[in-house]
């Protein structure tokens, strides 16, 4: 009688990319919360000292502070993007290493 032959057990654990990327992703979130929190800090001083400027110094506080504003905004977006798109790569990665490369079935002889 020939010896039967066990499959490999098939592993459940997650790919190794996972781990890092999250870590990069935790990274991103961490760093564009604090160019947010300088860009608050920096219009909240700007506004304070607004009024005791002069004219000309108020208009290009005015401006500033609007500047800064868009500026927080397009971060905020900037960080949503990247958290998406780190998302999409790390799924994206998952599945490329999950399939595997159809083998080519050998023909009988005849």
């Amino acid at each position: 009688m020939p010896a039967i032959k066990k499959k490999p057990a098939k592993s459940t654990a997650r790919p190794r990319a996972a781990k890092p990327t999250r870590a990069r992703l935790e990274q991103n979130d961490r760093t564009i919360g604090r160019v947010g929190k300088s860009l608050e800090d920096a219009q909240k001083d700007l506004t304070a000292i607004g009024a005791s400027l002069g004219t000309g110094a108020t208009d290009l506080s005015k401006d500033v502070v609007r500047l800064l504003r868009v500026a927080r905004r397009d971060v905020a977006k900037m960080g949503k993007s990247v958290r998406r798109d780190l998302e999409h790569l790390q799924k994206d990665l998952g599945s490329a290493s999950k399939a595997r490369p159809r083998r080519a079935r050998a023909s009988k002889a005849k």
